[in-house]
């Protein structure tokens, strides 16, 4: 049996080499802390038929109008006026009297007796549709900028802001604000200037043909929240039937899809 020489007590052990330092962790990349940061982020959001349910009391003043004037087909005069001005309406209706040989006045004058049928039509009938007020306050709570964008006139929005509180809107852009109303893009651009946002940054909330419209030209993630089926809906990015239980982390998913979507 073989056993190693035990060291005199003279001769001297080397100590044992000391470990090597642990590396230093790698730094974290700029991209990484960048990606993990939120988007930026803004909502810009229709009124009538999308936030608050008044398109129905429109679309009825329309139709009654028509009806009193005499003219046929008022319901689908009536439904190919959803989301327009009352200017826009009372173009078509000027039109469509003309075409019968009746008169009614000028373009202004209907559009002036429209607005005032249907403030009278809203007074006391103006509330928040389904999750509308819920998801506004969540949004505003979180720090993400609101703009109301509307086709509707300022003394429409005035007559709405005393039956419901607009307070968390940074901005409200009205039909008076504007040179160009939906469809054109005109509204949704400035809505998204006004809180410095790229349109490609904001999500508009829209219940109409038009605002739809409006909302895909301006560049913006445009859902469309709508319970009836429409043909033109399916160019929306997102449709829903209504806003309830819709949250902020469902928006900021809406336009994290539709950044993804995007050709690169």
């Amino acid at each position: 049996m073989n056993f190693a020489p035990v060291a005199r007590s003279s001769e001297r052990i080397a100590p044992a080499p000391a470990p090597a330092p642990a590396p230093a962790p790698a730094p974290v990349a700029a991209a990484t802390t960048a990606r993990s940061a939120p988007a930026p982020l803004a909502v810009l959001c229709d009124m009538d038929g999308t936030l608050l349910d008044t398109e129905a009391t429109w679309l009825d003043t329309v139709r009654d109008t028509c009806d009193h004037l005499g003219l046929s087909a008022p319901g689908e005069i009536a439904a190919s006026l959803e989301g327009a001005t009352t200017a826009q309406a009372s173009v078509r209706i000027v039109a469509a009297l003309a075409r019968t040989g009746r008169e009614a006045g000028s373009e202004a004058e209907v559009a002036a007796r429209l607005e005032a049928r249907s403030l009278t039509a809203m007074e006391g009938n103006i509330g928040w549709r389904p999750g509308a007020e819920e998801l506004v306050r969540s949004l505003h709570a979180e720090g993400v900028p609101l703009v109301l964008v509307t086709s509707s006139s300022r003394r429409w929005v005035a007559a709405a802001a005393r039956h419901v509180d607009f307070s968390a809107f940074a901005h409200i852009i009205s039909a008076d604000d504007v040179r160009s109303t939906k469809p054109d893009p005109e509204p949704y651009r400035r809505a998204a200037a006004l809180v410095g946002r790229a349109p490609e940054e904001c999500v508009a909330l829209e219940d109409s043909e038009v605002g739809l419209s409006a909302a895909l030209a301006s560049g913006c993630t445009s859902v469309l929240v709508r319970a009836a089926e429409a043909s033109w809906g399916a160019r929306a990015h997102e449709q829903l039937p209504e806003l309830r239980g819709i949250d902020p982390e469902w928006v900021r998913a809406a336009a994290l899809r539709r950044a993804r979507a995007a050709p690169s």
